[in-house]
């Protein structure tokens, strides 16, 4: 189990409208991260981050996200579900998965949750195997 909390770059962002006159769009940054694990050991990250909304927004989540994370122990992804709870689109809840690629995460798989607020977030997540 661990808990982190990140601060992002400002984002920059792709989209539009459709033919059927909803919104559509991307973005994309970077940011650090730091974490802290039950037994008390602490890493610092950097991370790259893409984002693209769902449209029609009726499903089971409003935007889609993917992060890829590069720790002093090793680099991982995050994938995630996210929705907005806010009017204006600037706080996000998300549930996702974690894929192990290097070091400490080689092969493993987890789990996470993150609540994001403009440029920060703070989550938590699990590393299963």
């Amino acid at each position: 189990m661990f808990t982190f909390e990140s601060q992002n770059d400002a984002p920059a962002t792709v989209g539009g409208v459709g033919a059927d006159g909803a919104p559509f769009g991307g973005a994309y940054w970077t940011g650090k991260s730091n974490a802290t694990f039950a037994d008390g050991r602490k890493t610092t990250s950097t991370t790259k981050c893409i984002s693209m909304s769902q449209p029609p927004r009726d499903s089971i989540f409003m935007m889609h996200g993917a992060c890829d994370i590069v720790s002093n122990d090793g680099t991982f992804s995050a994938l995630m579900g996210c929705n907005f709870v806010d009017k204006a689109g600037t706080e996000t809840s998300c549930v996702g998965g974690l894929v192990g690629k290097t070091g400490a995460y080689a092969g493993r798989r987890g789990t996470l949750t993150l609540h994001g607020k403009g440029a920060a977030a703070k989550g938590t997540g699990q590393w299963l195997q």
